[in-house]
């Protein structure tokens, strides 16, 4: 027991030069940070930590078309900056370049004195940390910033992606609906510049909730995540004929009319095609799970749940029609993936879905299966419609780019930073 006490008292001593030695070079390597004369961006990365949807994959694909810029520091901060071991890493590493810095600081036990316990200090600490790093401008891309940079003083910037807390309250759950509202409110107050992913999304933040127009940028997504993927074929026992919903399914993205408009289509058509749901199930589902497995067991619907992204383009690629029937949406990501593979277009008859899809599309009101239905039947037996809607859709996505959309972002970052709120 003594001689582990006195191996303990040793070992102590010789650490102790090195702990403040490990700590004297994480505040040098902050100072670094603060004297580079680039500006320099703070990104919240935690997206990367989650399967990535659409706003995890926008903020890719923004960070890996500005990854090779000199002309600006992008300093990515994980879920925590201080490394150990035990902790799970990203879902997708954040893309690699000159520009991008990954944000994060070991406490080595082979280096530092009781490294446990600066561990556990230093976590509490993150926020004055991130603060130290005195990054010019800070980048909410999902509405808003994590509490860990409460004390950061960067001109925010924030991407809001949608209001449908507003638009459609209803399809939320009442603490999320509650919280996101109290967070959005916040953002919108401390912002220096808002980017919205679409018009229509500006138009109804202006509308209802922000004064200050000249503040609030478009910045339209690339052509969808998919327009790098090449196609690896269908899941198993695809049949040839069938058309392709894409979307969690949620009230949002109106199932139920969905299902009903389906049921017209079999009426009007001797060989309708299958239905395919590819996306998982969200909240408030019950009702429209009980109809989708009758359709199954009856033979004219299937859910596919998660797939590949190769069997996903292989989807979107090989479908008769892309049928988008949501109530709301902010951008409308699946119409751009459908007109990116060339695959004719059906939407709800939404202000967002008409900027986006232009002229490659029909549209029906989201409330009217019976008119959905007649566009979906109108596709399928004219191919020279067919015909029109590809090429006018690949007219419409030719305007979209992420290299655009990178450079249309990094442009609202400097105005804010020419324009930091003392």
């Amino acid at each position: 027991m003594a001689r582990r006490a006195v191996g303990l008292i040793v070992g102590g001593f010789r650490k102790t030069p090195r702990t403040a030695i490990w700590a004297w070079q994480l505040l040098g390597t902050m100072r670094r940070y603060r004297r580079d004369t680039r500006m320099s961006v703070a990104v919240d990365i935690a997206a990367f930590w989650e399967p990535l949807t659409g706003i995890g994959w926008y903020l890719y694909r923004l960070l890996e078309s500005l990854a090779d810029r000199d002309d600006v520091r992008l300093l990515l901060f994980s879920p925590t900056i201080i490394y150990s071991s035990d902790l799970e890493g990203p879902t997708v590493d954040p893309p690699d370049g000159p520009a991008l810095v990954r944000v994060q600081y070991e406490v080595s036990p082979h280096e530092v004195l009781f490294a446990g316990t600066v561990t556990r200090l230093l976590r509490k600490l993150e926020p004055l940390l991130i603060a130290a790093h005195g990054c010019r401008v800070l980048f909410a891309p999902n509405y808003f910033l994590p509490r860990r940079f409460s004390l950061a003083r960067g001109a925010l910037v924030a991407t809001i992606h949608d209001l449908g807390i507003r638009a459609v309250p209803w399809t939320l759950r009442e603490e999320t609906l509650k919280e996101l509202s109290e967070r959005l409110e916040r953002t919108l107050k401390k912002a220096v510049r808002l980017i919205t992913v679409s018009a229509a999304v500006r138009e109804e933040l202006i509308r209802d909730v922000y004064t200050e127009p000249d503040r609030v940028h478009v910045v339209h997504h690339g052509p969808g995540q998919l327009s790098s993927v090449q196609p690896s074929g269908l899941p198993a026992d695809m049949p040839p004929n069938f058309a392709l919903h894409v979307g969690t399914l949620e009230p949002r993205k109106n199932i139920e009319v969905l299902l009903t408009c389906w049921h017209e289509v079999r009426k009007a058509l001797d060989d309708p095609p299958l239905l395919v749901l590819c996306g998982k199930y969200g909240w408030k589902t019950e009702t429209i799970r009980a109809e989708i497995a009758a359709a199954e067991q009856a033979g004219w619907a299937c859910h596919l749940g998660y797939v590949s992204e190769g069997e996903l383009a292989s989807l979107y690629e090989k479908a008769q029609v892309v049928i988008f029937p949501s109530l709301y949406e902010g951008f409308g990501l699946p119409a751009v993936e459908a007109q990116w593979a060339a695959t004719p277009l059906v939407c709800s008859d939404l202000p967002v879905l008409r900027e986006i899809a232009g002229e490659g599309a029909l549209f029906a009101p989201p409330d009217r299966p019976d008119l959905l239905a007649e566009a979906v039947v109108r596709i399928l037996e004219d191919d020279d419609l067919k015909d029109d809607l590809v090429r006018k859709g690949k007219q419409s996505i030719e305007q979209l780019s992420w290299q655009g959309a990178a450079e249309e972002t990094l442009a609202v970052w400097q105005l804010a930073d020419s324009e930091r709120r003392p």
